[in-house]
């Protein structure tokens, strides 16, 4: 390729994934969309920085100017110009440090993928990038692997008549992929399963509210800004998914309608994923459980398949039943949580008098010293 005009140059459709237009261009040429990139800028330094948040106006000038668009169009892709209060902190990372293993290794919906076939390429809508559990265009369940094989590599757009989504292990068009969602649980009647799936759907609506910095609607409480809706769900999550002495943690506990059956969850370190990088099925499993913890006792037990002869798993309950390290931390943290919620956190800290900062203190030096142990049995092995 020379530096002219390519021939081949796919318009980009108008609410698609700039990391998607690379690559589905990059696939016309048969390389990757880092190697188009370098072809497109050869005398421009990429930053690294992933495209879809943050891209070099130069590099995005240099590319437009090659494949014959405007640059604003471009521009216009990327998510800060698309959704200017995104709270950039939660995106799955794209980095090999999370569960995705590039920038198009997210949660796809099939259904969208087989509307932009039929209308000539199937790509990546930006809204695959949120860690979103449904598509709420479709209400159909996300998925982020092929489920024909056990993939180890990430998806590809390849040429195949048309550009294709492909599983890059086995090459199946992942628009093929056809999975909706788990088998709910069969002791459930079918008018029960149907409104955990409403609540779901509407909780995993309200995050995308707060993920594009609007209020939402917290269970429970109500309107709430954006990060407040955010903060309350991350430490919910991390406090659910926590460990505990036996290597177990309070998600185990709860047996949703909608999720039945999940393996035990048996953490394996004291920084569990957070809720972003979890996979679509995972993060059903762990927002209704935030659901059950916040909503009314009757929402609670259907959201978390309690039975009435076993315990209500409240907030109350997790505070309760946590190591004491948790609810510290909980504690600490919920003096950014709406008040109805903080107001509950703070019962709790007055009946058990809990010195918070002096418990996390503690926590930290234990896991300190525990560090310091395994290093030097490491360098004593190596």
């Amino acid at each position: 390729m020379t530096a002219v005009a390519l021939p081949i140059a796919p318009r980009p459709r108008p609410y698609e994934l700039l990391s998607s237009w690379l690559a589905r261009t990059a696939a016309c040429y048969d390389v990757t969309a880092s190697e188009l990139r370098q072809i497109l800028c050869p005398g421009i330094r990429q930053t690294g920085a992933r495209p879809d948040v943050r891209w070099n106006r130069a590099e995005a000038s240099a590319a437009a100017s090659r494949l014959r668009i405007d640059t604003d169009v471009i521009m216009s892709l990327g998510l800060k110009r698309r959704w200017p209060k995104l709270a950039q902190n939660w995106l799955p990372s794209t980095d090999g440090t999370g569960r995705a293993r590039g920038d198009i290794d997210l949660a796809w919906c099939h259904l969208c993928l087989a509307e932009g076939h039929a209308d000539g390429q199937a790509y990546l809508d930006a809204e695959t990038a949120l860690p979103l559990i449904f598509c709420h265009r479709h209400r159909s369940w996300r998925q982020d692997f092929c489920r024909h094989c056990r993939p180890y590599h990430a998806p590809r757009f390849a040429w195949l008549g048309r550009i294709e989504l492909v599983c890059s292990d086995c090459g199946v068009p992942l628009r093929a992929n056809i999975w909706n969602g788990p088998r709910p649980a069969t002791d459930s009647p079918p008018e029960q399963t149907s409104e955990a799936m409403d609540h779901l759907i509407a909780f995993d609506g309200e995050f995308r509210r707060a993920l594009l910095g609007r209020p939402a609607c917290l269970p429970g409480v109500g309107r709430v800004a954006a990060r407040q809706f955010l903060t309350v769900l991350r430490d919910l999550s991390q406090a659910l998914l926590a460990p505990d002495m036996f290597r177990s943690s309070r998600t185990n506990f709860f047996n949703s309608p909608l999720v039945p059956n999940m393996p035990d969850h048996e953490p394996r370190t004291w920084e569990e994923r957070p809720f972003q990088e979890l996979h679509p099925l995972q993060r059903a499993h762990v927002a209704c459980a935030v659901i059950a913890l916040l909503s009314n006792e009757q929402i609670s037990r259907l959201m978390s398949g309690s039975r009435p002869v076993h315990d209500w798993l409240s907030l109350e309950w997790l505070l309760n039943s946590t190591p004491k390290w948790v609810q510290a931390t909980l504690i600490r943290n919920s003096i950014d949580w709406p008040m109805p919620l903080r107001v509950r956190v703070e019962a709790h800290h007055s009946r058990t008098g809990m010195d918070a900062e002096d418990i996390l203190s503690q926590f930290r030096a234990w896991r300190a010293e525990l560090d310091h142990r395994e290093s030097e049995r490491v360098s004593l092995i190596g």
